[in-house]
């Protein structure tokens, strides 16, 4: 009985979802042409419409059309409805940034991180978010925390070596407590993936890799246009993978990052994320051999559109070298497009697409059917 109850509010609240996204991503729109972008009804839309300017969600940006005729309200996001504070670790300190909810960036600065004890680390976030808390000049209706390891379901941290005092750590939990609010903790090159995806490739194709190497190394993986996280959200943890030359370990790779991570560190310098010896042929063979094979055995098993490579390990002619070593493994009529991403700022361009979704009525929707 309750969920035949239910139906009707949640089929609103999936037309209501329908018409914010629309508008978030095409508009300025009119109630006329949302409805026939949707296929809803002119008054079901002129409600939604209502309720969602009630909300604050949108608002109205002037009039459509030319001349003495009738012209109707254009409807956009309310950029003032609220913003995101959001911190992505890079490099032993927080990259921070307010974003409004359009994803337009208000304010940018770093603040450090103290990860010399569990303590010092807690109080590092909560200074810093609070200083970012201060500078927001709305509403803030997120907080987002970018992290080099994976998130468990449960918001426990996992393989994180970067921060080892995180290890085991309920990091939103935490936050989420200390601030009353929502907050996103995920994986930074899960981060990357979905920066890249949806700034650059959203419109061509469904499925992609995000391959980092740098300080670490990761990947993201998009599949019908969906980050992938497995059932305990390890998937895309590049280190943890094994040699398949018939090797036996004699020791425990799982609290060093993973096999392949101690033997990625071998080529980098970690302080930098850049290779050693850049000029040296056997240590770029070396480097090459790696993680063309990381690159194959994604295609392989995932039969991606693209493969991205990004990070500081990365340059164009390694990101060439790769992409002849995979013409080996791979038949032409498989071969996915090799991107090479320049931008260092892509994991926290995804951080903020990811709290978007947080003050959805789509997501909230999503987040609470439990999909």
């Amino acid at each position: 009985m309750r969920k035949m109850i239910g139906k009707p509010q949640m089929l609103k609240e999936l037309n209501s979802s329908l018409i914010e996204q629309m508008i978030d991503e095409r508009g300025p729109l009119t109630k006329p042409k949302l409805a026939k972008m949707t296929s809803l009804s002119l008054p079901t839309v002129n409600k939604l419409v209502e309720d969602l300017e009630a909300g604050g969600h949108i608002c109205q940006v002037g009039l459509s059309g030319k001349g003495a005729g009738r012209k109707a309200a254009l409807y956009q996001t309310n950029k003032d409805f609220g913003c995101f504070a959001v911190l992505y670790y890079q490099w032993g300190k927080f990259v921070c940034r307010i974003a409004d909810v359009t994803g337009a960036t208000l304010c940018e600065t770093t603040l450090p991180l103290d990860d010399s004890t569990l303590d010092t680390a807690i109080q590092s976030i909560l200074s810093a978010t609070d200083e970012l808390l201060a500078r927001a000049p709305t509403q803030v209706k997120c907080i987002g925390i970018g992290v080099p390891g994976a998130v468990q379901p449960d918001g426990r941290l996992l393989g994180i070596p970067k921060i080892q005092v995180w290890e085991g750590y309920n990091l939103g939990e935490l936050l989420s407590k200390h601030y009353q609010m929502d907050v996103c903790v995920e994986n930074d090159v899960k981060l990357s993936a979905v920066g890249y995806y949806h700034t650059n490739l959203k419109d061509k194709w469904e499925n992609i890799v995000y391959l980092y190497a740098g300080n670490g190394m990761g990947a993201g993986i998009i599949i019908d246009r969906k980050l992938h996280r497995g059932f305990s959200n390890f998937s895309g943890e590049l280190g943890f993978m094994a040699p398949l030359d018939g090797q036996v370990p004699n020791k425990d790779f799982t609290s060093q990052g993973g096999y392949l991570e101690t033997q990625f560190r071998r080529f980098v310098n970690a302080s930098q994320g850049e290779c050693w010896q850049k000029d040296d042929p056997e240590q770029r063979r070396a480097l090459t051999h790696l993680l063309g094979a990381a690159a194959v055995n994604h295609i392989s098993v995932i039969n991606p559109d693209a493969i991205v490579f990004g990070g500081e390990a990365f340059d164009e002619t390694l990101t060439e070298a790769i992409r002849e070593q995979i013409a080996f493994y791979i038949p032409q009529q498989s071969m996915p497009h090799i991107l090479y991403d320049r931008k260092d700022s892509t994991g926290i361009d995804g951080l903020i697409l990811t709290c978007r979704g947080y003050v959805t009525t789509r997501m909230q929707l999503i987040r609470s059917a439990g999909i």
